[in-house]
C-alpha cells in the first residue's frame, strides 16, 4: 500500500531506497501508469520522502487523482501501476450524481480498505470518449459525512467498469478499445436472446424451457400442443408487468391470464389474430411453461451468482418465492412469502434438510454453468440473479438471467449478511480483473 504525493519537479519519480528494494524496482527510468493514464518518469532516491509515500508531478491540470487514498503498487517491467482504478458507472445523467443520492451506495463500500485505489461513481452520459475522461465522484474512506466521503472530480479511463447502468454503444466501444475486456456485465441481453443462445449451445439447451421469439399465430397452436400451457412475455423485465399466461379450455378457447389474474377467453380465430398480432410487434417471446405449484401458488428460486477475487463463479445465496394464489408471476408486488432457499426447496417438495440441501447444490451447479457459458459465448459477467425453477422432477430449469436486480427481496427477509456480500463482492473481482 503507498500514498502519492504530488511536488513540483514535473519530469521524476521520487521513492525512497527501502520502497525501492521492497518492490525490486531497478528501472532508472519507469512508467507510471494509473487507469489511463500514464508519463515516462526519471526515478529519483528521496530519503526524505516516507516509505510508504511517492512523490509524482500533477499528471493533468484537469484529472483529479486523489492523494489523500491508498493505492496498491505493482511492477511489470518497467510499468510501475496505481490502483486500481475502478468506475461505477451506477447512474445515466451526470446531474444525478449528488453526495447525499451517493451515500445510498456507501454500503457497497465496506470493504473499501481490502480493495483500496480510486474507485469513483459515474454517470453513462459522463464519459468524455473525446478526451478519454469521466466525471463523477470518488470514494473517500475517510469521510465522515457525504461532502466529504463523496468528491467530484474528473478522472482518467479506468482499468475496470462496473457496469449497472446501460451504456450507449459509442460510449461502450471507445471503453474497450482502452480497456478490453474488463467490462463488468458487459453486454445487457433480452429476455428471447439468452435462450436462443442456449439453443447453439449444447452445455445450456437443456437448462431453459423452449423459447422462440413470437413472430406468427400458428406458434401459439404449435407450442400448446407441445406443452399445454405457455407464457407471452415482453423482451425487456417489466417487474412482471406484461406477462400472459395461456391455455386452452375444454371447449377448445384460449384462455389469457395476466399478472393481476384477469382472464380473456378467445374462442374466435380473428379475435386471437389481432390479440397476437399486437404483442408480435413489441417483440413478445413465447415460452413453453413449466409446473411449478403448490396449492395454486407458483414457486421459483433467485439465485444471486458473482464472480469472487479470485475470478471465479461462486453462488452466494438464494431465495424462494412463493406466489399469491392463483398469481402467474412471482416478482415482489405478486409475493405472498418469501423463503430462504433451503426452506423454499423444502415447503415446494416436503423434503428434509438434507435432500433439500443436496437439491440446491444442484440448482447452483446448474447456474454456475450458465453463467461459465454466458462468459463464452455473450460477455464478460461477473454480478447476475438468476430467476430458475424446479419441476415435480427435480429438474432445474433457467429462467432468465438479470443483470439489473434488486435487493428488495433481502431486505424483506433480513438477509442483511447476504446483501452486504452482493454490494462489495463484485469490487473484489473488480480489483483482480485490474490485475491487483
Amino acid at each position: 500500500m503507498v500514498f502519492i504525493r504530488y511536488q513540483q519537479k514535473q519530469d521524476t519519480i521520487d521513492i525512497s531506497m527501502k520502497l525501492l528494494e521492497q518492490y525490486s524496482i531497478v528501472s532508472q527510468r519507469i512508467i507510471l501508469k494509473i487507469g489511463g493514464f500514464s508519463r515516462e518518469l526519471v526515478v529519483n532516491i528521496n530519503e526524505e520522502m516516507p516509505d510508504d509515500t511517492i512523490g509524482i508531478p500533477r499528471m493533468s491540470n484537469e484529472l483529479a487523482i486523489p492523494e489523500d487514498i491508498p493505492y496498491e503498487l505493482i511492477i511489470n517491467g518497467r510499468v510501475l501501476s496505481l490502483g486500481p482504478v475502478i468506475a461505477f458507472v451506477a447512474y445515466l445523467n451526470p446531474s444525478e450524481l449528488t453526495p447525499k443520492r451517493l451515500d445510498r451506495l456507501k454500503g457497497r463500500f465496506s470493504e473499501y480498505q481490502s480493495i483500496k485505489g480510486l474507485i469513483y461513481v459515474c454517470a453513462a452520459r459522463g464519459i468524455n470518449i473525446e478526451k478519454k475522461q469521466i466525471e463523477g465522484y470518488y470514494f473517500n474512506p475517510q469521510g465522515e459525512i457525504s461532502t466529504t466521503r463523496w468528491i467530484y472530480g474528473v478522472f482518467p479511463y479506468p482499468d475496470v467498469v462496473y457496469k449497472r447502468h446501460p451504456i450507449d454503444t459509442v460510449r461502450y466501444n471507445d471503453l474497450i478499445s482502452q480497456i478490453g475486456d474488463r467490462v463488468i456485465n458487459s453486454y445487457y441481453f433480452c429476455k428471447g436472446e439468452l435462450p436462443e443462445y442456449a439453443s447453439r449451445n449444447k452445455n445450456l439447451k437443456e437448462l431453459f424451457p423452449e423459447t422462440k421469439e413470437l413472430t406468427e399465430v400458428e406458434q401459439l397452436d404449435q407450442m400448446l400442443r407441445k406443452h399445454q400451457t405457455v407464457y407471452l412475455k415482453p423482451p425487456k423485465g417489466e417487474g412482471g408487468r406484461g406477462i400472459l399466461n395461456v391455455t386452452m379450455d375444454g371447449q377448445g378457447n384460449y384462455v389469457f391470464v395476466n399478472q393481476n389474474d384477469i382472464k380473456t377467453n378467445i374462442g374466435e380465430q380473428a379475435d386471437l389474430i389481432l390479440l397476437l398480432e399486437k404483442y408480435i410487434r413489441r417483440n413478445y417471446i413465447i415460452q413453453q411453461g413449466v409446473s411449478t405449484t403448490i396449492g395454486d401458488r407458483n414457486v421459483d428460486f433467485r439465485v444471486y451468482t458473482q464472480k469472487n477475487g479470485l475470478k471465479q463463479w461462486e453462488c452466494q445465496g438464494m431465495i424462494g418465492r412463493v406466489a399469491k394464489k392463483n398469481k402467474i408471476v412471482t416478482n415482489l408486488k405478486y409475493v405472498e412469502k418469501l423463503l430462504s432457499g433451503n426452506e423454499a426447496i423444502k415447503y415446494l417438495f416436503g423434503i428434509n434438510h438434507q435432500e433439500a440441501s443436496q437439491l440446491q447444490a444442484k440448482i447452483y451447479d446448474k447456474c454456475k454453468t450458465v453463467c461459465k457459458e454466458l462468459d463464452k459465448c455473450v460477455g464478460n459477467y461477473g454480478d447476475v440473479a438468476i430467476d430458475c425453477i424446479v419441476d415435480q422432477n427435480y429438474n432445474v430449469w433457467i429462467l432468465e438471467v438479470n443483470k439489473l436486480y434488486g435487493y428488495d427481496s433481502l431486505a424483506k427477509v433480513k438477509n442483511y449478511n447476504l446483501r452486504r456480500l452482493l454490494f462489495v463482492t463484485p469490487f473484489r473481482y473488480a480489483k483482480a480483473l485490474a490485475g491487483f
